[in-house]
């Protein structure tokens, strides 16, 4: 397994209070599989849904990338913490 928590950059909440996120939503041709889900906690799944954060998948891992007003460069952000390459 992928995520051991929320994958959110600098989140530290365990898998058993995160839910299943949709990297590409499935209304716009997105999979529900293993490659396009992460897990995040209610509150960073919330934020994803209810901001301009965006999420991607880069080499199989999730990275975040903040609204100008947050970051005006838009540096992505991953968590490494809870977020591990899954094995081929």
């Amino acid at each position: 397994m992928r995520d051991k928590g929320c994958a959110f950059a600098s989140c530290s909440r365990a898998p058993c209070h995160c839910e299943a996120h949709q990297v590409i939503p499935w209304a716009h041709g997105g999979t529900t599989d293993l490659d396009n889900l992460v897990l995040l906690c209610s509150a960073h799944h919330r934020l994803l849904h209810r901001s301009d954060w965006t999420l991607r998948m880069v080499n199989g891992l999730p990275e975040f990338t903040p609204p100008e007003f947050v970051d005006p460069w838009r540096r992505s952000r991953s968590n490494r913490h809870t977020a591990q390459p899954r094995a081929a």
